[in-house]
C-alpha cells in the first residue's frame, strides 16, 4: 500500500529497510516462484526489484538526477502493473576477444525532446509477453564508450523495435505429455533497434560514463533476492520430480537412489537458506548505506573482514551447480522410464487395460506413472527442459568468468592472509 495514496501495489515494488518488511518481501518472492515452480526466471518481480535496487545504488552514489528518474519510471511501471523485460547483453562476433567489434545500442542522436539509439541487445526473456523493455547495465563500460552508456524503458511497439523471438516451445499438445512447456514457456528474443526514439521522460542516464558504471557495484540486492529465490523453488521442484520418479519406479527403495534424493534434499535446504541470507546480507547492506559507506569491511572483532557477497556467490556458482548435480540425479533416478508413450495412446480403447495391467508403477497405476514421467521427460529431455539447463547454466553471464571474477574478490585475499598467519605461527 503506497503511504501517499493508500492505493494497494505490487509488493515487490517495496523498498523493504526492516527485517519484518524484508520477510514480507521474501514472501512475496516466494509466492510468485512457488506458483510458477521455478521455471520462469523472469517474472516482473525480477524487473520490480531491479529498478528498486536501481533508485537505491544512485541515491547513495549522489546521482540525484539518475535517482530522480529512476524513481519515476519505477512509479510509472508499479502504478501501471505493466510487465516489464530487459536486456542487459551486447551482441559480440567474437567472444574470443575482449574488444571485438559489437552491435551493441548506442545513441546517435540528441533531441530536445529525447534520443535516438541503435543497435542490438540480448537475450530479452519474456519480451514476447511483455509491455516495456530497459535497457540497462551489465558490464561496466571504457571512458570511451559514451555512446554505450545508456540507461532507459520503452514500450514494446515503439516504432523502429524489432523483437526478433526464438521458436517456441508449446506445440499445443496436452498438459499431461507436456505438463511445463504447455503452461510456462516465457519466451526468448534478440531485440533490433532500428534508428529508435526514446521520449527524455524515458531517459535515465545518457552518456555518463561514471553514473552509469556506479549503478551495478551499489546495489543492495533486492534482485538478487528475487533470483535466489526464485531458484531455490526450481531445486525444489526438480527434488520433487526425482521423489515421484522413484516411487513410480522403485527405486525410493535402494540405498543409492536414496543417496540421490538425500543429497537433493540438502541442496534445497541450502538453497533455501541462502534466501535468508541475502535477506540478511540486504538489510545489513541498507543499514551501511544509510550511513553513507559502503559495506566491504569491517573491523569488528569476530567479524570477517570483507563482507560476503552471499546472493551474488548464489546465482553465479551455487545454483547452477545445484541444478546441474539435480538434473543428473533425477535423470539416473528415472532411467529410460522416462521415454515412455503419449496419453492419446493410453486413451486408445484396445490398449489401455493393457496398458493399466503390464505398465504400471511401482507404487502408483499405469495414468499416473504416465503423468510423472512426462513431466521427467519435460523438463529433462524436451526443448523445455533444454533451454531451461542452458537458462540456469548462464543465468548470470558466462559462467567461467564470473567464477574466474572471484580471483579478484578480496575475500580470496582475506582467505590467503589466514592461512599465512597459520604458516608464520607454524615457523
Amino acid at each position: 500500500m503506497l503511504p501517499e495514496t493508500g492505493e494497494q501495489v505490487c509488493r515487490s515494488y517495496y523498498r523493504a529497510t526492516t527485517h519484518d518488511e524484508m520477510m514480507a518481501l521474501l514472501r512475496c518472492y516466494h509466492a510468485r516462484a512457488d506458483a510458477t515452480f521455478g521455471v520462469m526466471g523472469r517474472l516482473t518481480d525480477f524487473m520490480s526489484a531491479w529498478l528498486t535496487d536501481s533508485i537505491a545504488s544512485f541515491e547513495f552514489t549522489g546521482n540525484d538526477e539518475a535517482a530522480a528518474r529512476s524513481k519515476r519510471y519505477h512509479a510509472f511501471v508499479r502504478d501501471n502493473d505493466l510487465v516489464l523485460t530487459h536486456a542487459l547483453i551486447d551482441p559480440q562476433t567474437d567472444r574470443s576477444k575482449v574488444d571485438a567489434p559489437d552491435e551493441a545500442v548506442r545513441l546517435v542522436e540528441r533531441r530536445g525532446d529525447g534520443i535516438v539509439v541503435r543497435g542490438a541487445r540480448l537475450l530479452s526473456t519474456l519480451a514476447p509477453v511483455s509491455d516495456e523493455v530497459y535497457i540497462g547495465p551489465f558490464m561496466p563500460r571504457r571512458p570511451d564508450e559514451q555512446d554505450k552508456c545508456l540507461i532507459f524503458g520503452l514500450p514494446m511497439n515503439a516504432p523502429g523495435l524489432k523483437i526478433v523471438c526464438r521458436e517456441g516451445y508449446d506445440h499445443g499438445r496436452s498438459r499431461t505429455d507436456r505438463p511445463l512447456s504447455s503452461r510456462f514457456d516465457e519466451g526468448d528474443a534478440i531485440l533490433i533497434f532500428d534508428d529508435v526514439f526514446v521520449p527524455d521522460d524515458r531517459v535515465i542516464v545518457a552518456g555518463d560514463v561514471e553514473v552509469y558504471n556506479s549503478l551495478l557495484p551499489n546495489f543492495p540486492g533486492y534482485v538478487m533476492l528475487q533470483a535466489v529465490t526464485r531458484s531455490a523453488a526450481k531445486l525444489r521442484l526438480l527434488t520433487g520430480i526425482a521423489a515421484l520418479a522413484a516411487k513410480a519406479t522403485g527405486r525410493d527403495k535402494m540405498a543409492r537412489y536414496q543417496e540421490m534424493l538425500g543429497e537433493m534434499t540438502t541442496l534445497v535446504h541450502i538453497g533455501e537458506g541462502l534466501q535468508q541470507a541475502t535477506a540478511l546480507e540486504i538489510l545489513a547492506q541498507v543499514s551501511a548505506q544509510r550511513d553513507g559507506k559502503p559495506m566491504w569491511t569491517s573491523d569488528r572483532p569476530g567479524e570477517p573482514a570483507t563482507f560476503p557477497k552471499v546472493g551474488n556467490a548464489s546465482i553465479v556458482t551455487f545454483f547452477p551447480n545445484a541444478s546441474r548435480t539435480c538434473l543428473d540425479h533425477l535423470r539416473m533416478i528415472s532411467g529410460s522410464g522416462a521415454l515412455i508413450y503419449s496419453e492419446r495412446d493410453y486413451e486408445q480403447p484396445e490398449i489401455r487395460g493393457l496398458i493399466d495391467r503390464y505398465v504400471k508403477g511401482a507404487a502408483m497405476d499405469a495414468h499416473e506413472r504416465l503423468k510423472v514421467m512426462k513431466l521427467v521427460w519435460d523438463i529433462t529431455g524436451e526443448q523445455f527442459g533444454a533451454r531451461q539447463a542452458l537458462y540456469e547454466r548462464y543465468y548470470s553471464g558466462d559462467p567461467i568468468k564470473n567464477a574466474a571474477g572471484y580471483f579478484l574478490s578480496p575475500k580470496l585475499a582475506e582467505a590467503e592472509a589466514m592461512a599465512r598467519r597459520l604458516r608464520v605461527d607454524a615457523a
